[in-house]
């Protein structure tokens, strides 16, 4: 199996990811994720393809009438050719936010860093807000991994467990999800935790 190349963190995610620190507290590890772990795959494009496309052929359809008269419409053409086009535009909208998909996890992967601390696992994800996820290394339970062949994957950890009002078992996890060398980091994890 390959290592995986971690490259460098950004300036401006090192400078965020340095002030979340605690005082006495030390990064042990941190990289950034790979952007189609965050997505999760082409199957939302794939699906926004035709989608939009009938959309698009829709709001054409719809608006033909308008385009092709020479006369002035009469109240039902009227009345449909307002509805018609409308409706078909919050269907248009869909289809564009499904393809652009892909964009905002590159956007959202290229601004978020994961860090294991000596007090913590943290996911800080700059943009207009920051975000800070963080869970201490004594709440860590069970971890599942996965990996793929170059080292890069997924780690599922397992915060805390409860039973809800209706009587069934609920799991909080952490998710670190796109990562270089994931069993590297499962073995930091383990030997930070408490003993």
């Amino acid at each position: 199996m390959m290592t995986p190349v971690m490259p460098p963190l950004s300036p401006a995610l090192r400078q965020a990811l340095d002030r979340e620190m605690a005082a006495g507290e030390r990064i042990l590890w941190s990289a950034q994720p790979r952007a189609n772990r965050l997505w999760g795959g082409f199957g939302i494009w794939l699906f926004a393809v035709p989608w939009t496309i009938f959309a698009l052929v829709w709001e054409s359809m719809a608006l033909l009438p308008w385009m092709a008269s020479s006369k002035t419409p009469d109240a039902v053409t009227w009345t449909f050719g307002i509805i018609m086009p409308l409706f078909g535009l919050p269907f248009i909208a869909v289809g564009i936010g499904m393809m652009l998909t892909p964009v905002r996890a590159m956007r959202r992967a290229r601004n978020t860093v994961y860090a294991l601390t000596s007090k913590r696992l943290m996911r800080l994800v700059e943009g207009r807000k920051a975000s800070v996820s963080s869970v201490f290394t004594d709440r860590i339970g069970p971890i599942d991994r996965s990996e793929n062949a170059d080292g890069w994957g997924d780690l599922r950890i397992q915060t805390h467990s409860h039973v809800d009002s209706e009587g069934s078992r609920t799991t909080e996890r952490f998710d670190m999800l796109g990562i270089p060398d994931v069993a590297r980091l499962e073995k930091l994890i383990v030997d930070a935790q408490p003993r």
